[in-house]
């Protein structure tokens, strides 16, 4: 089970198909590596729609998300089918990764870090896998909008705690961090940003504008 799962409310979206591309993306990655995840999903799908049809209407607020939750353990959750190839050096990638990745490379980017922007059919959110050598981390930063990070391999640590594979993150809103990779092998992470980051360190005034019009 993750140390951090994501919470009830994006599992619910997540299941019952209403998020954009970039967030169900992520989503999808943190039920495939976090066994307690994928039996809840598994259960909102086979119960979500008839609930949302028949019980609780179109308000979806928190009692209606506790009545579902609470007649999950009731349902079977299907067997799952079996996942596509992975390419060589791409072993821990989630089948629903797979089809994003065709023949992309990792890039060096700014910071020292390297990362493979994805593809999204009309989402606008921007997602990209990123990868930091241990100890290594990314520019002091903080967010105006929607951030969704979940690890796929080893593990980095910021100013919330330290997260694991498997291990999902909102936020952390307009607070600064500074995700620090953990020793060992290195953290790959899929990211999904609604907007651009913010850098708040000294080169922030003049890379801002930068990242506003995508050119890192």
């Amino acid at each position: 089970m993750s140390r951090h799962p994501a919470p009830d409310e994006l599992l619910l979206d997540y299941a019952t198909g209403v998020l954009p591309e970039g967030p169900a993306l992520a989503l999808s990655l943190h039920v495939a590596l976090d066994p307690a995840a994928q039996r809840t999903v598994g259960r909102l799908t086979a119960v979500g729609g008839a609930l949302l049809e028949g019980e609780v209407g179109a308000d979806l607020g928190q009692a209606a998300l506790d009545q579902v939750m609470a007649r999950l353990d009731s349902v079977a959750v299907e067997p799952k089918a079996p996942p596509p190839r992975r390419r060589s050096g791409f072993e821990w990638a989630p089948a629903s990764l797979v089809p994003y990745l065709g023949n992309k490379g990792w890039k060096r980017v700014f910071g020292g870090f390297e990362q493979i922007e994805l593809s999204l059919h009309g989402d606008t959110h921007r997602v990209a896998l990123l990868r930091l050598q241990p100890g290594r981390g990314l520019p002091v930063h903080r967010h105006v909008a929607n951030e969704y990070t979940v690890v796929l391999q080893g593990g980095y640590t910021d100013n919330t705690g330290n997260y694991g594979v498997g291990d999902f993150a909102v936020g952390p809103g307009a607070n600064e961090h500074e995700p620090i990779a953990d020793p060992g092998e290195p953290c790959i992470a899929l990211i999904v940003v609604e907007k651009p980051i913010v850098l708040t360190g000294v080169w922030g005034r003049w890379l801002n504008p930068l990242l506003r019009w995508g050119w890192m």
